[in-house]
């Protein structure tokens, strides 16, 4: 009887630091108190990713980490920020699965996501709770031929790659990436982040291909230059929706 009391007393120590480490704010960092209505420590909330907050002033629990295979690398010094929300790292690879499978041999460069337990992330506003990514364009060299990047390059209108290295926009794999965006339907995708340029780009693109015209209002309607950040002609930002039984804690818009 002894030794039942005393494992059941570790149980509920165990316990106790858990919804303390949980409803406690997190040490070192600028980001809001991280409480949680009481129910969400419990079943079936308890069990499940949390995305708390706005992406600008939020956190998550229990986060998915996205890693790297054969058709998605991880860009150097996004190792620790690679945590997200399951809706948004499901769909990376899923749309990095469709666009090797329609192009051999493709491979998608991924950037922050957020930290394991979110908040404020270095070098960027939002990121906090586990529903942004960045991620890198498709490019081809100056022959015409797929070639993968290890870090984010900036194009411009015309495709080229503005750092001189020849590389320039692949049109049609980039406006593969986009419309898997928006047919993903379990994602809940809520917005894609790029430079104006290159969004006209992307759309003249798809609206000149009679196999991609159909897609272009939903693209147009997602794909957007942020009015308060940089200008994204290096990289996509993909933030999806708040899941649909967390908008008690999850906010879609930044504070």
């Amino acid at each position: 009887m002894r030794r039942k009391s005393s494992l059941a007393f570790c149980s509920l120590i165990a316990a106790s630091l858990a919804a303390l480490l949980l409803l406690s704010p997190a040490l070192g960092t600028a980001g809001p108190e991280r409480v949680l209505p009481k129910k969400f420590g419990l079943p079936p909330w308890s069990l499940m990713s949390l995305t708390v907050g706005h992406p600008n002033h939020g956190w998550q629990v229990r986060a998915k980490r996205i890693k790297k295979n054969k058709i998605l690398s991880i860009k150097a010094g996004s190792e620790d920020r690679s945590y997200g929300h399951p809706a948004l790292v499901l769909m990376l690879g899923r749309s990095a699965k469709e666009i090797s499978k329609a192009a051999s041999g493709s491979v998608m460069l991924v950037g922050d996501l957020s930290t394991k337990n979110g908040g404020p992330l270095s070098g960027h506003r939002s990121h906090q709770s586990g529903r942004d990514a960045d991620v890198g364009f498709y490019v081809v060299d100056e022959a015409g031929k797929p070639a993968h990047l290890e870090k984010f390059v900036a194009f411009g209108r015309d495709g080229k790659a503005s750092d001189g290295s020849g590389l320039r926009f692949d049109d049609w794999r980039n406006w593969l990436l986009v419309q898997s965006w928006v047919r993903d339907r379990r994602a809940g995708l809520s917005h894609i982040f790029v430079s104006r340029a290159l969004r006209t780009r992307l759309l003249t693109y798809g609206q000149s291909q009679a196999a991609f015209k159909k897609y272009v209002p939903e693209v147009t309607a997602l794909l957007k230059q942020p009015e308060d950040a940089e200008p994204h002609d290096d990289h996509f930002h993909v933030r999806v929706s708040c899941p649909g039984d967390q908008t008690e804690i999850c906010r879609e818009e930044s504070k």
